[in-house]
């Protein structure tokens, strides 16, 4: 027989359970906060890198379009973005949660984290564009691809029934849904408007180099994309409560770090023996951006492909 002392016990217990469970929430909703803020934060990266590169007159230009890729995004996602990426559908799209309504409060973390993901993809684009692109055509540009074209990628990868997360294809932090998302979109945008001005001569077609107004702008720019991509790879754990995060966390961080390590050296040496420009001379610019596509290629294996390798073993991917 259970007497009134055990079932006070067992009570206790229960409500131990259940506070239990909700600090383990709260510490993963704070988690993946955090890792959503420095992820915004790379926003400021691309615009001062983006600034630093153009020339001095295109300067706003360049600002106020990475700007607006968070304003007019947020709104896009906000209305029509989440649900398409994370409402309740089919294998192709969700369809619930228009403009956040009916959205649980458990999911609202998820939706910051994933709207800053979407805004990074939009603004890869930004850089691409530079200097030649009408505002009015960016900004309808700027919400397509925030409001539709991400998050039904987002869906085919990341939702539980996407037809693409239930097939052996893997993405564990962005490498494809983001990065190749905004890097097609590059390509194409680039190929459409040409290149710039004065970037080729207008006789002999040889390439004129252009260069940007502001070296510290642009390594600002650089320095704060490689603290926020290591937040990247880290926040698509998802969870930091359970047994074993934080060494997935850890290995996610350091194999990102070893990516750009890897690619920025070799960058850095493949420049000064002449395969990309004069024999004999250092390239700031090309280190930074090699270091950066190291880590844009770590992200989609930051943890998933490494997991079982040794250190050394992923570096070599970079």
């Amino acid at each position: 027989m259970i007497d009134q002392n055990d079932t006070l016990i067992l009570s206790n217990l229960e409500d131990v359970r259940n506070h239990l469970i909700h600090v383990e929430e709260s510490m993963d909703d704070f988690f993946i906060v955090t890792m959503s803020i420095i992820i915004f934060f790379m926003q400021a990266g691309f615009a001062f890198m983006e600034a630093g590169a153009v020339r001095s007159k295109n300067t706003v230009n360049i600002l106020i379009k990475n700007l607006l890729d968070m304003l007019m995004g947020g709104i896009a996602y906000w209305l029509i973005g989440f649900p398409l990426a994370f409402g309740k559908g089919n294998a192709f799209m969700g369809w619930t949660y228009w403009a956040s309504v009916g959205l649980p409060d458990r999911k609202m973390a998820q939706w910051f984290f994933d709207f800053v993901h979407a805004a990074t993809a939009s603004t890869l684009v930004s850089g691409s564009l530079a200097e030649r692109c009408n505002f009015y055509a960016y900004l309808i540009y700027s919400v397509l691809i925030t409001g539709i074209v991400y998050p039904i990628a987002s869906h085919w990868t990341w939702a539980p029934n996407g037809w693409l997360h239930t097939s052996p294809f893997k993405d564990y932090a962005g490498g494809g849904v983001v990065h190749m998302t905004g890097g097609v979109c590059s390509l194409v945008g680039a190929a459409l408007m040409g290149p710039r001005i004065n970037r080729f001569h207008s006789k002999t077609g040889e390439p004129q180099d252009i260069r940007g107004h502001s070296v510290p702008l642009l390594a600002l720019g650089g320095f704060i994309l490689l603290f926020g991509f290591m937040a990247f790879a880290a926040g698509f754990r998802g969870h930091i409560s359970k047994t074993g995060d934080g060494a997935v966390v850890s290995r996610a961080i350091l194999n990102s770090l070893l990516g750009a390590c890897g690619g920025g050296t070799g960058a850095l040496m493949s420049h000064r023996a002449g395969c990309f420009g004069p024999v004999h001379t250092w390239s700031f610019l090309m280190t930074m951006n090699g270091a950066l596509a190291g880590m844009v290629r770590k992200n989609k294996v930051a943890y998933g492909r490494c997991k079982k390798k040794k250190s050394s073993e992923c570096m070599k991917i970079s």
